[in-house]
This record gives structure tokens, C-alpha cells and sequence, in this order.
């Protein structure tokens, strides 16, 4: 199988039931033969942003803020995935579009206004999604996985209702219409 050029979509397949990856939309923002890393961008951290962050902090993003959990791999603080690069702030390229920072003074600069219903700026999350060389290639062929290209619609989501619905959809896909093994479609 070829090795898949990130940013793209991975989609859990209607028939994946591993809790931590259930109807999960997986933002893929690293992939080699060493391994890839994404994050889930349809699940929320109930009470938002707000709820985790230290006050000073919290007061520099808008108080609508969603925290996403980015996956079953915890990190050591909170991160921001967005799709331009801040100046003066440190961060990491990962691929065209896809922005990853790790430091507090990227906050203000992409979470300041409300999300509305357009594609957002950025992503915070907490954790990420990680695969061992080859584990994500065998798990694609086992047909846990469907690959959906990127869109900024589906990737950087300000609502996250139905997101794995329709992101399915877009692939033409009807989640009741999936039987096993997993990646037959009748």
C-alpha cells in the first residue's frame, strides 16, 4: 500500500468499533513508513476550553472556544492545530495548510473570534491519534479506514454535529449499507 500524503482525512469505518476511534474524523497531519499522527477533530472536551485552561489564559480566546480531544495518545499540555502560520510564534509545518504549536502565545491569534458556521482557524486539541510503522497501512487494509482528501470544511470544523455523516457521504459512502469484513459495501 502507498504511503499517504498528509493533510487528509481519515474516516473510522462504519464498522471500526474501537471506543477511542468510533465514528471518529482523524485530521492526518504526519504519515511515513515510520509511522503516522493525526487528530480527531469530532470530539469535544464537555465545558470547552474554559473549563481546563488557566484564567489568564483563557481570557485571551473567545469564551466559545471548543477543546478537542485529539486522540487516546496524551500530551503534555494542550496543542493547536491551524491552517496559517503565526508570526513570531513558534510552530512546526507538518504540510501545506497544516500548522502545529505547542506554546500559549498562539492562542489569542487564532481563537479570538467565535467559530461560526465557516471552516475555523484552528484546532485546539488535547492528545493525538498515533500509528507505528505499518500500522496504519495494516489497519487500512483490514478496512477500518476510508481516506477522505483534505477540505478545510471537514478538517477544521466549527460544528462537529453529523461531521462523520457527512464527511462519509462526501465519499458516497451510507454507513448502514457497510457490511464485514470490514470493507465490503454492498
Amino acid at each position: 500500500m502507498e504511503t499517504l500524503t498528509p493533510p487528509y482525512l481519515l474516516l473510522a469505518a462504519p464498522v471500526l468499533s474501537d471506543p477511542n476511534f468510533e465514528k471518529a474524523v482523524v485530521l492526518m497531519g504526519h504519515h511515513t513508513e515510520e509511522g503516522a499522527v493525526g487528530w480527531v477533530v469530532n470530539r469535544l472536551v464537555e465545558g470547552g476550553a474554559k473549563a481546563l485552561l488557566p484564567d489568564e489564559v483563557a481570557r485571551t480566546i473567545h469564551p466559545d472556544t471548543p477543546l478537542r480531544i485529539g486522540g487516546p495518545v496524551a500530551t503534555p499540555g494542550l496543542i493547536v492545530v491551524h491552517r496559517e502560520p503565526v508570526d513570531g510564534v513558534e510552530s512546526i509545518a507538518m504540510a501545506p495548510g497544516l500548522v502545529v504549536s505547542a506554546t500559549p502565545e498562539v492562542l489569542p491569534h487564532v481563537f479570538a473570534s467565535a467559530p461560526d458556521a465557516s471552516p475555523v482557524d484552528g484546532l485546539l486539541v488535547f492528545g493525538y491519534a498515533g500509528w507505528g510503522p505499518g500500522q496504519l497501512e495494516h489497519e487500512m487494509e483490514e478496512g477500518s479506514w476510508l481516506v477522505l482528501p483534505y477540505d478545510p470544511y471537514f478538517a477544521f470544523p466549527a460544528d462537529i454535529a453529523g461531521l462523520w455523516e457527512r464527511s462519509l457521504a462526501r465519499l458516497g459512502v451510507t454507513p448502514g449499507r457497510v457490511s464485514s469484513p470490514p470493507g465490503g459495501v454492498n
